[in-house]
């Protein structure tokens, strides 16, 4: 009989537990993930040695404000994380690069952001790491979302670097997604600085890797498979 109890009992927390299975097995799964091969993820390839460069190769910026900078302009830019150059952004601004990808990918995203004395970041204003999923059609992914921005969905924000962020120190920031939603086609990695408060801010050395959905599949098929055998064991 106490088998029995424990068996029903279980069975209510699967639901539960299952999040936290399908967690460990992709942190277990560590290998499956690859690196998503980033276009001059340092912003090192242009040599602003002598003025600070529009955009950044390999990169597709809007919003006008962004530049690639370098230290030999001494107060204008802070020293880069990487070798040489970061990138600059102010106003509403920012830089993209696009990937095919499908539903039930898993990204990752990580870079470093820095508040610059030499033009500080002002309260109400912040930089981000951003992850978006969108259609063949170019809208925001997912039929639930009915072709709008819906965050945690289709899109996915980091941590801020803003006014309170310690000043003049490359701070981390990362970002990590859900399954891609239905009829992904493409994702977006993004710096983007939400700066209409004043300031500036800076990125460099940014990465990402993604978990493709047949690994994907297969290790939420895993945790399944182990949650079956568990609950058979309990009862």
């Amino acid at each position: 009989m106490l088998n029995k109890v424990v068996g029903r009992n279980f069975a209510w927390r699967i639901p539960s537990l299952l999040p936290a299975v399908v967690a460990s097995l992709l942190f277990a799964g560590g290998a499956q993930a690859a690196a998503v091969p980033i276009v001059n993820p340092g912003f090192d390839v242009d040599d602003a040695t002598s003025a600070d460069v529009f955009c950044a190769s390999g990169w597709v910026c809007f919003g006008g404000g962004t530049f690639t900078t370098n230290p030999a302009n001494g107060a204008n830019s802070p020293v880069a994380q990487s070798p040489n150059n970061s990138f600059k952004t102010f106003s509403t601004s920012g830089a993209y690069q696009s990937f095919s990808a499908s539903a039930g990918d898993i990204f990752n995203m990580s870079g470093f952001g820095q508040n610059f004395s030499g033009d500080a970041i002002a309260a109400g204003s912040q930089l981000l790491l951003q992850i978006a999923f969108f259609d063949a059609e170019g809208k925001p992914a997912g039929t639930a979302a009915g072709g709008q921005v819906a965050p945690g969905f289709n899109l996915f924000d980091s941590n801020p670097v803003d006014s309170t962020t310690p000043q003049n120190v490359w701070t981390a920031m990362g970002v990590g997604t859900n399954a891609a939603p239905d009829n992904t086609a493409e994702v977006r990695f993004i710096v983007l600085g939400l700066l209409g408060s004043g300031g500036a801010g800076f990125f460099d050395d940014i990465s990402a890797t993604v978990v493709p959905v047949p690994a994907a599949v297969w290790l939420f098929g895993s945790a399944l498979g182990l949650l079956g055998w568990m609950k058979r064991k309990a009862s």
